[in-house]
């Protein structure tokens, strides 16, 4: 008994850390999902929507089912680069706002996800004078479960668009999961 005691203090009071016991929180697993250059570059006249999509393969390895999770744009793996140093101009005030939505849906549907997918988003990407990328708001949006089912099948189709404040190039290299058991 005084040996079991002790893992439940070291675990903050959690039974096994699995179950959400008198104030645990759930476990989340940080997971990324590297976007090919035909999902992930965009091409952007400012203030037009702009759509990629295509395939995403999600490994799960750890024979482990989600049961929960949220999608993360991170602000550090996305890049915005102006057409011409003269379009900075534009921009009259100290920060700018990137748009980015995510859609998803079953592999099946990947000729179609960007009007029917699943939509997270928009979120808002802020940039400071000279584009940098410094905050994402929301920060997270909880994922459904038909999300969530396509995830523990493995794949699925992946539509992101964006709306940025000047012409140039927008790279989203990645996005986040926190996916909880």
């Amino acid at each position: 008994m005084k040996k079991i005691s002790r893992a439940v203090a070291v675990s903050g009071g959690c039974v096994l850390g699995l179950l959400a016991v008198a104030g645990c929180q759930p476990i989340r697993l940080p997971v990324t999902a590297a976007l090919a250059s035909s999902i992930g570059s965009f091409l952007v006249q400012a203030g037009v929507p702009t759509t990629q999509s295509g395939p995403v393969t999600f490994n799960n390895t750890t024979g482990i089912s989600v049961g929960s999770g949220v999608l993360r744009l991170d602000p550090s793996v996305i890049t915005v680069t102006a057409a011409a140093p003269g379009k900075l101009v534009t921009l009259q005030a100290p920060s700018a706002t990137l748009m980015v939505t995510a859609r998803v849906a079953p592999l099946s549907e990947r000729e179609t996800v960007c009007e029917t997918g699943e939509t997270y988003g928009p979120f808002d990407v802020t940039l400071d004078a000279t584009l940098q990328p410094v905050s994402v708001d929301p920060s997270s949006v909880a994922l459904t479960q038909s999300t969530i089912a396509l995830l523990n099948a493995g794949e699925f189709s992946l539509c992101l668009e964006v709306v940025s404040p000047v012409d140039g190039t927008v790279t989203i290299a990645s996005l986040a999961f926190d996916l909880g058991l």
